[in-house]
């Protein structure tokens, strides 16, 4: 195994995706697209029907396809350093580097920043041919965490977030990452608790509870701040639980924050 390629991108002897899959897959989601519009301009109930079965058929047969390939950046080496290429061969990343990081998938992961290795810490690199560093190679690990837009970075046992442009929404200081649901991040600092809300502009909330408590997917999360129950509104703000109710704004854990007007 090369320098700092991790295990979690062991696609398990799947043949390699080519250009042409990679093509055939952008045919089929053009379909897919065109399917969707047809059944929105169509009130025929029997006809509808159909054309809603032949986009399941679509979906399914995308799916398959995916399955079946491996669609992980490549590893290439050129005179004793690393580099990676997507599935078409095209360089993401400059064989510059003495590791590189977490492999991603072509299909899923697209065109995010790619993590790499020099002289033992990692850094964040644009996959644009030139390797571009957008954040600086002072990590001792770095990965991506698909279901939000962040990376989890690491400094020896604390950890960090950081946003796929480089910016740096929590610094390393979180012992550790509690719990990850919807669009927040409920995190802890020794013996007390933090959040990160992605929908209200990446906004950190200081670790500063002693509890936090998701009561269900659909509403906010319950805080507890020296002994007193309540939320925390898209500002960051701490409000009693008497305070919240005749708060009309997003409060940090809701499911549909977007439906509020500013």
């Amino acid at each position: 195994m090369k320098m700092g390629v991790l295990p979690a991108t062991n696609i398990e002897n799947k043949p390699k995706a080519t250009a042409k899959n990679l093509q055939f897959v952008k045919q089929l989601d053009k379909l897919i697209d065109n399917a969707e519009h047809v059944s929105e301009s169509i009130t025929s109930a029997d006809v509808t029907h159909t054309k809603k079965r032949f986009n399941f058929e679509l979906l399914t047969l995308r799916t398959n396809y995916i399955q079946r390939y491996d669609w992980y950046d490549t590893i290439f080496e050129e005179n004793g350093k690393y580099g990676t290429k997507d599935v078409t061969g095209k360089v993401l990343l400059p064989a510059k580097y003495d590791g590189i990081g977490e492999l991603y998938h072509q299909i899923y992961d697209g065109n995010i920043p790619r993590a790499a290795q020099l002289n033992g810490k990692y850094g964040l690199l644009l996959a644009d041919g030139r390797g571009l560093e957008i954040l600086p190679f002072e990590y001792d690990e770095i990965s991506y965490l698909s279901i939000l837009p962040y990376y989890i970075v690491k400094k020896g046992n604390k950890c960090g977030i950081v946003r796929k442009d480089g910016k740096v929404i929590a610094p390393c200081i979180i012992d550790e990452i509690c719990h990850i649901n919807g669009n927040c991040i409920i995190f802890k600092v020794n013996v007390k608790y933090g959040l990160i809300d992605c929908s209200c502009g990446d906004l950190y909330v200081e670790p500063q509870f002693d509890n936090v408590e998701i009561v269900d997917s659909e509403q906010p999360y319950t805080v507890t701040k020296d002994g007193v129950e309540g939320c925390v509104n898209k500002k960051g703000e701490f409000m009693t639980a008497e305070e919240s109710q005749d708060y009309c704004g997003y409060l940090i854990g809701e499911f549909f924050p977007k439906i509020y007007e500013e």
